[in-house]
């Protein structure tokens, strides 16, 4: 099992890196692998999106400079699979993050986010300290699980 803990700051190099290889260059597809007991969809605004596991391949240099990835086009969020479970939460809420970011255009042309540095940072930041008040409250969970569909 890999259990690291991601930098609080983000490497803007590898942000730029995973910017072009998500939206811009084709790329093949990267092979998932069966995974049991984990989530494999989250709904983020209108999207449907996959989540699929994955080995880092060296040869190919995929999945080798991140613990996750967000490919849009493909509606996909991949996981490294042999991440410990600490790792595993905090990659898959970024991931979403991103796809959040996405999905609500705040990384379009003249958004706030529309620099690939600045979309790394902000979500690399806003999910590390989310991750942390959800492990360190446990009842903020419990309590939006609870509350959510409650209108009156």
């Amino acid at each position: 099992m890999i259990c690291l803990i991601r930098s609080i700051t983000p490497d803007i190099t590898m942000a730029k890196k995973r910017k072009i290889n998500r939206h811009q260059k084709q790329r093949s597809p990267i092979i998932p692998i069966e995974v049991k007991g984990l989530p494999d969809k989250v709904k983020i605004g209108y999207r449907d999106i996959k989540i699929k596991y994955v080995r880092p391949d060296w040869k190919k240099d995929e999945m080798t400079e991140s613990y996750g990835e967000y490919w849009y086009r493909d509606g996909v969020i991949y996981i490294q699979h042999d991440l410990c479970g600490q790792e595993r939460a905090n990659t898959t809420f970024h991931e979403i993050m991103h796809a959040a970011v996405y999905v609500a255009g705040l990384n379009q042309a003249n958004g706030p986010l529309a620099k690939d540095e600045h979309e790394e940072l902000v979500v690399n930041q806003l999910s590390n300290f989310m991750m942390g008040v959800f492990r360190d409250n446990p009842w903020v969970l419990d309590m939006l699980k609870n509350h959510l569909d409650e209108i009156d």
